[in-house]
């Protein structure tokens, strides 16, 4: 056979052995992954709401996570706690329990969807077995997207049953959605109908991913569609998918922090009426004063509408009013974490380093507390 005949059937004994493992690797994400439509991810196309694959509405905190998996990594257990060793109802006598609340970078949620075991509070637990001579038990009750709305309404609606002898609070980037607009809080969660709800909503248009030319070629591959989302960092959503339109404004609506102020104070003394020992979190974030240009853009400012100095301001307000309506000693305070982009995917939510730095902090402060205590008290 002429040499140029061989070279024709080895490229021809190449493409179709590529073709067949192209093949062979479209048919394996086809059943490994859900199926998605790039154009139903860049808005081209209604969709359910994201949210519907792993949140069910509650009448009292908005919606909660769907017990089972969360993703490969993450569990919920059986009553929606996500990153939650299995807990019973009633707390098993001499047990400690502790209650952790917050938004996505308490629940291990995020850019990154880290593994039960890496979230900061479960390694705030591990830590603290380590340090008390007391047997403990935890429940995470953050979700993403929760700000202090939720948590309260968590809170008093559900978790207060379990009997937490201390709750920890760990709330701060959310709460931004509100310093955007305060009056937004009239209409809080709701619907342009005025109802809230995820599964029974009609499909709508949900733009996750900016349409790219390249869509209409792709769409009909799984394994092409798996890649272009793999390597496309989605578009900044803020409430129900809708992205603050206009340039950022340089300041916040500062009177979002007397809200802010108010849900805190509600949290406080619902710990009180519960005889539960609050500790709030003063939130570690990438937003600082000085961070390089280059850094600021992991922060999305413009899912809040302002820019990244009104930012840094907001969170130093924030700060404030814990300092004001929190006593001292149970303010833990992780903003020495802050601005170090290796403890950080983005603007807020901790890699698993800085999860461990988080639980180093915090589980120190918990212990103190703990032994501190002192004899049988040590026996909840």
């Amino acid at each position: 056979m002429p040499s140029f005949l061989k070279r024709q059937a080895g490229c021809l004994v190449s493409a179709v052995t590529f073709l067949l493992c192209l093949a062979a690797v479209e048919v394996y994400v086809r059943i490994a992954y859900p199926q998605e439509d790039i154009f139903a991810l860049t808005g081209r196309l209604t969709m359910p709401d994201p949210m519907s694959a792993w949140a069910v509405t509650d009448a009292f905190c908005a919606y909660r996570p769907i017990p089972g998996y969360y993703d490969a990594a993450k569990t919920v257990d059986s009553f929606g706690f996500i990153s939650t060793p299995e807990i019973t109802l009633e707390k098993p006598q001499g047990t400690l329990r502790i209650l952790f609340l917050g938004e996505s970078s308490t629940a291990g949620t995020g850019p990154v969807n880290l593994a039960d075991e890496d979230t900061w509070p479960w390694q705030t637990v591990e830590m603290l077995r380590a340090k008390v001579p007391v047997s403990i038990d935890f429940i995470n009750g953050a979700a993403g997207g929760y700000t202090s709305f939720e948590s309260y309404g968590r809170l008093w609606s559900r978790l207060r049953f379990f009997h937490p002898d201390i709750v920890v609070v760990c709330h701060g980037w959310n709460e931004m959605y509100y310093f955007d607009r305060a009056d937004s809080i009239l209409s809080w969660r709701t619907l342009p109908g005025g109802s809230w709800s995820i599964g029974g909503d009609l499909p709508r248009p949900v733009r996750i991913y900016e349409p790219l030319w390249i869509d209409p070629l792709i769409r009909w591959s799984q394994l092409l569609t798996l890649v272009r989302t793999r390597f496309s960092h989605p578009i900044p959503l803020g409430e129900f998918g809708s992205s603050p339109e206009g340039p950022l404004r340089t300041d916040f609506d500062h009177d979002g922090v007397a809200i802010w102020r108010t849900n805190l104070i509600l949290l406080r003394e619902a710990c009180n009426v519960l005889g539960a020992r609050i500790f709030v979190v003063k939130q570690p974030s990438l937003v600082v004063e000085g961070l390089p240009g280059r850094l600021q853009s992991f922060c999305h400012c413009e899912w809040h509408g302002f820019d990244f100095q009104a930012h840094v301001r907001a969170y130093s307000a924030i700060y404030k009013v814990i300092d004001e309506e929190i006593p001292h000693e149970s303010v833990i305070d992780l903003t020495p974490l802050s601005g170090d982009p290796s403890y950080f995917f983005d603007h807020v939510h901790p890699t698993p380093e800085g999860c461990h730095e988080i639980a180093g902090i915090v589980s120190d402060s918990l212990a103190s507390y703990i032994l501190g205590l002192g004899g049988d008290s040590l026996r909840p």
